[in-house]
């Protein structure tokens, strides 16, 4: 009987039909995950005038979702790995879908919190697990990179939500643009439904020999041998029998810690600036157009930094080359402090934090699917996940603080330049952790 190692098919120099559509639907998911989140606070100036509501009220509705992100995807991890990765996406992306149609049939910021925290747990589980998937077919010479192309969507579904909102949202209103939004991810939940495959990698550890040989033949382009079983490599398999919440948090405890908090503390900026970036900036005197373009450039320049940070992170070690990009985002925030009274200059820094920060941010989950191996690497992705959901909560609610604060544009950069640094401090450790692992297991096996 022959004996297939999995990673060896999937592995080529050239990407198979099936592997690029794996790439395409991923980048989709992100994509309308992204154009979700966009949406609603593109949309959020509109809303305030035509309920008359005040910003502290609307508070809530923008952080329910924020609530629902981070449940959503702490249990899609262990549903994940026992259930299937493409189940748990499907039906989280229906869901969400869905609800966010709804929230544009709400009359009040109760309807519209409950409709927001339900797409909010579609939207948490739904990305963690396309982000595995598409690792786990993508060949790792070319992983990060790839990985974090399809997660570049998310940035370019904000863009979207921010460019469809500054031209459509005077002529069709708030709840149109978010019904627009919902529509979307409806068609791709079906296509998702009939095109995607299961994880390789789940199959052979569930013993689904016969669908993850079907899958690896259009892989390679040809069928196997009729006696045929498929392996994994040993940094796939749990020769422990430990759950995937057991390793997470044992094993992989001190890279996970690390992980967790540069996710929170990442989040809890980009979640404070998509979700009142237009509201600051039309408070500090923008119009309409200019708060909604300039809002749109912070996502689109996480594009850019994504996909250089992608190239970079097969080249070298790729927690460093995110670290660093925390380092150059905390510096550009303190320099952004400075030109803020110049918009051109304004928006150039808007563009290059964009880059670094939201950059890094969408790199993060390439790079904790690199960390963790297939037995926990939906529990650890997804955790990283819904942890750093907490830290974006935390940015919906600190954003309306500021407007009690009275700090100015320059103090609101200023503040937000500690928690970037911080997010810089954990990989930092993350990776003084990993070099003092690797010295133990070297002296260990000198010693044997």
């Amino acid at each position: 009987m022959q004996t297939i190692d999995v990673n060896a098919v999937i592995d080529r120099d050239k990407l198979s039909p099936l592997q690029w559509l794996v790439f395409f639907l991923g980048f989709l998911v992100f994509f309308c995950d992204g154009l979700d989140t966009g949406i609603i606070g593109f949309v959020a100036p509109s809303l305030l005038e035509a309920w008359g509501i005040t910003k502290p009220q609307l508070a809530p509705v923008l952080s329910a979702a924020l609530v629902g992100m981070s449940i959503g995807a702490i249990i899609s991890g262990p549903l994940a790995d026992k259930f299937g990765r493409k189940k748990v996406i499907v039906s989280t992306t229906l869901l969400f879908a869905l609800f966010t149609i709804l929230c544009g049939f709400a009359t009040s910021t109760n309807d519209l919190m409950i409709y927001r925290f339900i797409t909010g747990i579609g939207l948490g589980a739904a990305m963690p697990n396309i982000s595995t998937i598409v690792s786990e077919y993508m060949p790792s010479k070319r992983k990060a990179f790839l990985t974090g192309i399809a997660g570049c969507g998310f940035m370019l579904g904000i863009s979207c939500g921010g460019v469809l909102s500054a031209f459509l949202l005077e002529s069709l209103g708030w709840a149109k643009v978010i019904i627009i939004g919902g529509v979307i991810p409806v068609i791709l939940a079906i296509v998702l439904m009939l095109k995607l495959p299961e994880s390789t990698q789940y199959l052979v550890k569930k013993n689904q020999t016969a669908q993850a040989k079907s899958i690896l033949e259009k892989i390679q382009g040809q069928a196997f041998a009729s006696d045929v079983q498929f392996r994994l490599a040993a940094t796939e398999t749990n020769n422990t029998a430990e759950s995937p919440v057991k390793q997470v948090l044992g094993k992989y405890l001190w890279g996970s810690s690390m992980l967790w908090l540069c996710c929170f503390m990442s989040l809890l900026v980009f979640y404070l600036l998509t979700s009142w970036m237009p509201t600051i900036l039309k408070t500090a005197g923008f119009s309409t157009q200019q708060f909604s373009l300039i809002a749109a450039i912070f996502p689109f320049g996480g594009v850019i930094g994504a996909t250089i940070m992608g190239y970079y992170m097969d080249k070298t070690n790729p927690t460093n080359v995110i670290k660093y990009s925390y380092l150059l985002a905390f510096l550009l925030f303190l320099l952004t402090g400075f030109v803020s009274s110049n918009i051109l200059l304004f928006g150039i820094s808007i563009f290059l934090i964009g880059a670094l920060l939201a950059g890094a941010q969408s790199s993060l989950l390439p790079l904790s699917a690199m960390f963790y191996p297939s037995t926990c690497r939906a529990v650890g992705v997804s955790w990283m996940h819904g942890i750093g959901r907490v830290g974006a909560i935390l940015g919906a609610f600190f954003g309306s603080l500021i407007f009690t604060f009275e700090l100015s544009l320059s103090g609101i950069f200023y503040v937000l330049a500690i928690p970037t640094l911080i997010s810089f401090i954990a990989l930092s450790l993350k990776v003084m952790g990993e070099k003092s692992k690797n010295k133990a297991a070297l002296n260990s096996r000198e010693l044997a």
